[in-house]
């Protein structure tokens, strides 16, 4: 990983260790899992639903610079948006992450094509709206991974529920983090 986004990273999580909103953001494991998750998957297009102050979409948006890849982060909070843009530019990562400001379930009618990848981690009570909006925009093969799977598990169980009886849907959850779910789509 280049030395620019490595630093960048550790500034981050030393900003995530001093506050109290901590856990607006990933863990490390959790990010280093969705680096590898994209270094072997390969997937052109990632949309992230959630940019918070840009940790995760840094982790996610690394890889996609060999293949030329795009993520679409989107984020409703200014003052995260914000540091967000900041840290994405320090990184050097700004040409490949289109950001996108606004309320998910508002403004994902308004992006266009399709996705290879998902990662949701914004609002855990809209989450069924999010995969209602964006499962036709899922390519088949293409994954959606969700976060906050074992910590908010009460919230997020209407969600797990309806996603795991989707047959053209496959799901694992991992104790990774403060848990992730997998979704691959089959057809």
């Amino acid at each position: 990983m280049d030395a620019k986004i490595t630093t960048v990273l550790e500034k981050i999580e030393k900003d995530i260790a001093e506050s109290k909103n901590a856990t607006w953001n990933i863990s490390r494991e959790a990010g280093i899992f969705l680096n590898t998750l994209v270094r072997i998957k390969k997937p052109t297009r990632i949309l992230e639903i959630g940019t918070s102050t840009g940790y995760s979409g840094i982790w996610l948006a690394e890889p996609l610079q060999e293949i030329h890849g795009e993520l679409v982060t989107i984020e409703s909070h200014d003052e995260r948006f914000a540091i967000a843009a900041k840290r994405f530019k320090e990184a050097g990562l700004e040409n490949i992450i289109q950001q996108i400001k606004g309320h998910a379930p508002e403004i994902f009618p308004k992006i266009e094509g399709t996705f290879d990848m998902m990662f949701f981690d914004a609002t855990k009570t809209e989450h069924t709206s999010y995969f209602a909006a964006c499962e036709s925009r899922l390519e088949v093969n293409g994954i959606i991974v969700t976060d906050n799977i074992i910590s908010h598990k009460d919230e997020l169980a209407g969600y797990i529920s309806m996603v795991q009886q989707k047959h053209n849907f496959q799901s694992s959850i991992l104790p990774i983090g403060t848990g992730l779910m997998i979704s691959l789509k089959l057809s």
